[in-house]
């Protein structure tokens, strides 16, 4: 078949992928696998074995070793804690709530928790807090959201770890370098953003609330804590000291070897013989099983896409059609698209991250560029009424009358968002 018209063979999958998860309330991520296996093995003949093997190996191990180490957090309390210490800090400066919002979002996305259980969290505050204070539902979506998702992309978050193992296929040791910048992107993004909002919506006229003092950490508590920590300064450590001592073969060796996923399974272990929290629930629930069969779904059905050639057919078509200053824009938009409808991290950005090399080497810009490109434009609309992030806030909202204007909003978010991306 050639490549041309197997090319329309894929995009009638991934559609009917995604309109048969909607319509059949089914994980997307298992009709992608019926379609790679039907396209790799009786359209291309390949072996069962060289489709399983497409499966995201490296990606979905660093995603489940991470979620399931910070569940312990999570469960036990210790994540909304910290948020409820943060905020009884602003108690007599009002106007900084906002700012107090957001910055729990980035230390509890820091710390691990994986974006929906960040959204919910920060939903929970907004409603029960931040709402009576007078804060508009703009500038909550936008903190719950954006806020939200902050942290997350730190490199050994949970966002940046997807982003960092979906980019190692591609670019090796460079993902590091890469995820960084995706992070400070997102961060400039976010602030850009809430800056906006803040000052249209008179964020710093709040009215004063009460707020209860909250409990001390428990014995419990203090010891999860200490172990993040200790986990937080052997992952941060030995890069920061390998960019000032750039010889050191020890140093080198430590940073390489320090690598949060075994430091999470190590922590994992630790936390359950400590008794912090059930180990079978932060297997069973802590870890998003769903999150991670949609990931693996989508891009093994790349990944056949790729061994037929697929991406490189589309990097020489856009590479010889559009003006190189407008590649990086028309992903940007393209993944603002997508996201609308589906999972940023988990569907748009492995989908088209499979372009994304190819396209950079024929047009001759840095990859970086159109890898941050998908990611922000990718996540600006994540906060779509239809994606994970605008759909966690509004299922967390306590009054029904509250919905339909949260819808609304999220949709005006979702397009301010996708504006500012470029």
């Amino acid at each position: 078949m050639p490549v041309g018209t197997l090319l329309w063979v894929v995009l009638a999958a991934i559609a009917a992928s995604i309109a048969l998860s909607y319509k059949l309330k089914v994980n997307l991520g298992i009709p992608a696998l019926i379609f790679a296996y039907i396209i790799g093995c009786f359209i291309l003949k390949m072996r069962v074995k060289e489709i399983v093997a497409l499966w995201p190996t490296s990606t979905v191990f660093l995603l489940m070793t991470i979620t399931m180490f910070f569940s312990f957090a999570v469960f036990n309390g210790t994540l909304p804690k910290v948020a409820n210490k943060i905020l009884y800090a602003s108690r007599n400066n009002i106007w900084a709530l906002p700012f107090l919002l957001l910055l729990v979002g980035v230390i509890i996305g820091g710390m691990g928790a994986p974006p929906p259980a960040v959204n919910a969290i920060l939903a929970v505050i907004c409603f029960t807090i931040a709402i009576p204070a007078g804060m508009s539902p703009m500038l909550m979506a936008i903190v719950v959201v954006y806020g939200g998702a902050s942290g997350t992309f730190f490199p050994w978050a949970v966002q940046g770890s997807i982003a960092k193992g979906i980019m190692g296929g591609f670019v090796g040791d460079l993902a590091d370098g890469y995820t960084w910048k995706i992070f400070l992107a997102w961060l400039m993004f976010t602030v850009i953003c809430f800056a906006i909002v803040y000052i249209a919506t008179r964020g710093h006229k709040l009215k004063k609330i009460d707020i209860e003092k909250p409990e001390p950490f428990d014995k419990i508590q203090k010891k999860n804590l200490i172990i993040i920590i200790i986990v937080a300064i052997l992952i941060i450590i030995p890069p920061l000291f390998k960019i000032m001592l750039p010889k050191s073969a020890f140093i080198a060796f430590l940073a390489s070897t320090l690598d949060v996923q075994m430091l999470a399974v190590i922590g994992v272990f630790v936390c359950t013989v400590m008794k912090l929290g059930d180990e079978k629930q932060a297997i069973v629930k802590g870890v998003p099983w769903s999150t991670i069969l949609m990931l693996g779904g989508v891009c093994t059905l790349m990944g056949v896409a790729t061994s037929a050639g697929v991406t490189d057919y589309i990097a020489q078509w856009i590479g010889s059609s559009i003006p190189v200053t407008l590649i990086v824009p028309v992903f940007t938009i393209l993944a603002a698209f997508l996201s609308l409808f589906s999972g940023a991290l988990t569907v748009v950005f492995p989908m088209l991250s499979a372009m994304a090399m190819p396209i950079a080497v024929a047009a001759g810009i840095a990859p970086a560029a159109l890898f941050i490109g998908i990611i922000i434009g990718g996540s600006a609309t994540a906060i779509s009424p239809f994606s994970t992030g605008g759909a966690t806030m509004i299922a967390n909202c306590p009054d029904q009358s509250l919905h339909v204007k949260l819808f609304n909003v999220c949709l005006l978010a979702a397009g301010m968002g996708a504006v500012i991306s470029l």
